[in-house]
């Protein structure tokens, strides 16, 4: 049975097929952590993570400190290609690496598109397992005995 690592890999290979500009992916935890990827064997991931939540880090402070509300997204371009990094919600980003051709916004809907797939995936994960009963409607309480002072009995006089 796939767990929440298979899940988010197979989200991860399923964006990386959707268009062929994007050469490889990751989710990374809000805290420098890989938790699942699609990157090149080669690929230093424990490196990878650890830059992007320092990237992230950045952007938080320049979009507070610019006023511009929260922060969505952080983009680099190169000379043959880009690098994304997609907010995920609270549990971490999604990191996309694409070659030149890239057509930014084709992307940002497929990275939109797997940012709320890996949030329902996440959610799903850590919900509650077990359904809960209902709890039953309080029942009226028998009152204790009383004592010959008229005080309820206690466990402590017997």
């Amino acid at each position: 049975m796939p767990g929440l690592k298979d899940d988010l890999q197979g989200a991860l290979v399923r964006l990386n097929q959707s268009a062929p500009e994007i050469t490889s992916s990751a989710f990374v935890s809000l805290d420098g952590l890989m938790l699942a990827s699609a990157l090149p064997p080669s690929t230093n991931e424990d490196a990878i993570a650890a830059m992007s939540a320092t990237i992230l880090g950045l952007g938080e402070r320049t979009t507070k400190e610019f006023a511009v509300g929260g922060l969505e997204q952080v983009y680099f371009k190169g000379k043959q290609g880009f690098i994304i990094l997609q907010a995920t919600g609270d549990d971490g980003m999604l990191v996309a690496v694409t070659n030149e051709t890239a057509k930014l916004g084709i992307l940002f809907l497929l990275l939109a598109r797997t940012a709320k797939e890996i949030r329902a995936l996440v959610s799903r994960a850590i919900a509650p397992k077990t359904s809960f009963a209902p709890t039953p409607a309080p029942t009226q309480q028998e009152t204790p005995p009383d004592t010959a002072a008229g005080q309820p009995a206690s466990p402590w006089n017997s």
